[in-house]
Order: structure tokens, then C-alpha cells, then sequence
């Protein structure tokens, strides 16, 4: 399956998870800063997740931005290649963004809560 074909068939499931976050991005812009190399994206069986490498004063970390699709396979099968190719980076961990049910399927993992993020709407 070529990475059009595999974008193709797991687009809803980043489409689904952005319509639980706070709008700070679209598909369209997901679909950009992956051609341009901002982003990386994860194709699984039934799940697929974006990720992005920062560079922090303290670290460098890998962020897994959107994922949806089956939950266990995500974590399952997709995040320990996730971690291998985050090492590879030079990072020095990873964490996730996502609402706060995330936290209680990936702490049995070796995550541990950081902080809450609150968001205001300002156009209002």
C-alpha cells in the first residue's frame, strides 16, 4: 500500500481525533506539515498517529499530537516504534497531547501525568 493509500484509509481516525481538540489545527494543516517534514505520521492496521520532534532549552522530546483509531493497537504496536525512532532523533522522551482519559490508559505504560493545559476561546 503505497503512503497515499495508507493516508487515504487512516485519515478519519486523525480527522476524529481533531474534532476533540481545541481547533488549533486542520486536517489540511496536519496533511502540510507532514509533506513538509514538520510532522511524522504512523500508519497502523486500524489506528494512525501524528507526531512532531521539538527542540527545548532542556531537551529534545517527540509529542504525539493525534492518534486515533484502535487504542490498543495504538499503544500496542505503534508506540514502541514511536520510542525506538524517537531515541534515533536524539529525544529524550515522548509525550502526548489529548484529553485527560489518556492519562489513565497510559500510565500502566511508564507515562506520568505532566500538566493540564486550559484553553480559552477569545474570539467570543
Amino acid at each position: 500500500m503505497t503512503p497515499q493509500e495508507n493516508w487515504a484509509r487512516c485519515r478519519p481516525w486523525i480527522e476524529a481525533a481533531l474534532a476533540t481538540s481545541p481547533g488549533l489545527e486542520t486536517i489540511e494543516d496536519v496533511e502540510r506539515l507532514v509533506a513538509e517534514g514538520s510532522y511524522q505520521v504512523w500508519f497502523g492496521r486500524n489506528c494512525a498517529a501524528i507526531t512532531e520532534i521539538a527542540s527545548y532549552p532542556g531537551r529534545k522530546v517527540m509529542t504525539v499530537v493525534h492518534g486515533g483509531g484502535d487504542l490498543t493497537e495504538l499503544l500496542d504496536e505503534l508506540e514502541p516504534s514511536m520510542c525506538a525512532f524517537a531515541r534515533s532523533h536524539g529525544c529524550a522522551s515522548i509525550m502526548g497531547t489529548g484529553r485527560k482519559g489518556w492519562e489513565r490508559v497510559t500510565e500502566k505504560r511508564g507515562y506520568r501525568f505532566g500538566w493540564i493545559v486550559m484553553v480559552k476561546d477569545l474570539s467570543e
